[in-house]
């Protein structure tokens, strides 16, 4: 399994660029400090599909866990529910807490920064609806402390090396 490393290769496919003031005037409309590894990012490409897009959203977990596309800030899309500037929309119209930024959501899973517990370095969380709670909405899963932390655990998931494949039915090896 290759988990991504840091600098380069983190995009598969993305929008331009953003400069430096349009992620200042985000973060003002957002009332949040963006992590900075987050903003670098969307230097590169601002927001995209990923090149390592398969995570475990918890420490044991086998099952893993595919984030297509993170989002990145489109000052158009705000009223559209699209990019993070439409994380207010989402929260009213879904019901997720208000101390979250929206990185990547399917209306049923959402991907976010959670700033509840820290103000300057939020965590990463995964909230999934819960169909069998009358009382709870929303189950909520810390993937990682930080954004930095939660680069490093995205994967591309295995790489088969053939040696370890079984050989076919029919099919003679020498």
């Amino acid at each position: 399994m290759e988990f991504y490393k840091g600098k380069g290769e983190f995009w598969d496919k993305g929008e331009k660029p953003i400069l430096d003031s349009d992620i200042r005037v985000a973060e003002e409309k957002l009332g949040v400090k963006l992590p900075q590894s987050y903003i670098e990012l969307l230097k590169e490409h601002n927001g995209g599909i990923l090149k390592y897009p398969k995570i475990f959203l918890e420490e044991n977990d086998k099952e893993r866990f595919t984030i297509p596309e993170i989002d990145g800030i489109n000052f158009q899309g705000e009223q559209n529910g699209i990019g993070i500037l439409a994380s207010k929309y989402w929260i009213n119209e879904v019901g997720l807490p208000e101390s979250i930024i929206i990185l990547w959501g399917d209306y049923h899973s959402w991907i976010a920064l959670n700033y509840e517990e820290n103000i300057e370095n939020p965590s990463v969380v995964y909230f999934y609806e819960d169909y069998l709670s009358d009382n709870e909405k929303w189950k909520q899963i810390k993937i990682a402390n930080d954004f930095d932390s939660f680069l490093r655990k995205l994967s591309r998931g295995y790489i088969l090396d053939p040696k370890n494949l079984k050989t076919s039915f029919g099919r003679k090896t020498e």
